[in-house]
């Protein structure tokens, strides 16, 4: 899904980089703008502030290839300070392993969905992509460094969240009445969050900008949510989760 997401950047991208062309030729419209475009990859994670205690170790963390392409326009409000803002359409994925104790979870089963306390390991992967909107001011620091701090606001596009139990059990049922089902790692139990992801996403954007040459930068930006990724009616886990990536990118400056 990662490629057929990415192929569809890549034409909205390009209607998004004619329409700044058409802009930038009005001689009237450029005197305060400048209009980029960018292609990069997001590195990061998914998830909770803090270690929670049912998570006894992180065994393993292996961020996915999560491609952005983005089209966007400062206006200077002085010769130093400007406002920007753009279109990005993003990936942000991750694979984590984890050794839990009573780690509250809803598993899917042959006959429906059991819902319990599991202790064993964890698999989780994240595949996730958005349209993110940053809305950022621009401070001219050098002649050839900029750097923004502001907010994002992201809408989810293609949700993928999944993963799987094994090597231990589960324990469901009330206080004085539950009962253990072991989870081998031969026959693991799964889960799929996919669809109970919140579709909005916003929090703090900030980053830095390198004009290599007059037409061609290179920047770093940090996205870091406070809106959680599942509502707080969300039953399928019971860890506040949030995204926090960093976006690597070299670009052309019109």
């Amino acid at each position: 899904m990662q490629i057929k997401l990415s192929k569809w950047c890549v034409c909205v991208a390009a209607m998004l980089l004619m329409g700044t062309v058409a802009v930038a030729q009005s001689e009237h419209s450029i005197r305060n703008f400048d209009f980029k475009i960018k292609a990069g990859s997001n590195i990061g994670g998914t998830a909770p502030m803090g270690i929670p205690a049912q998570i006894r170790e992180i065994k393993t963390f292996n961020p996915l290839i999560s491609l952005s392409i983005e089209a966007n326009a400062i206006y200077w409000l002085s010769p130093k300070v400007g406002v920007f803002t753009g279109l990005r359409f993003e990936n942000k994925g991750m694979t984590t392993q984890a050794r839990v104790k009573e780690y509250n979870v809803r598993l899917k089963q042959d006959d429906g969905e059991v819902s319990g306390l599991f202790t064993g390991e964890v698999e989780t992967k994240v595949k996730n992509g958005y349209l993110n909107i940053p809305l950022a001011f621009y401070f001219c620091w050098l002649s050839s460094f900029n750097v923004h701090f502001g907010g994002y606001y992201a809408y989810l596009l293609d949700p993928s969240f999944t993963g799987s139990v094994y090597d231990g059990y589960l324990r469901t049922g009330a206080v004085g009445q539950e009962y253990n089902m072991d989870m081998p790692k031969e026959n693991p139990s799964y889960y799929d969050f996919s669809n109970e992801l919140n579709k909005h996403d916003f929090g703090l954007h900030g980053g830095i900008e390198w004009n290599v040459t007059r037409h061609f930068l290179l920047s770093f930006d940090l996205n870091w949510s406070i809106h959680r990724i599942f509502p707080k009616s969300f039953t399928g886990m019971n860890i506040a989760m949030y995204n926090v990536y960093g976006n690597l990118a070299f670009g052309y400056k019109f």
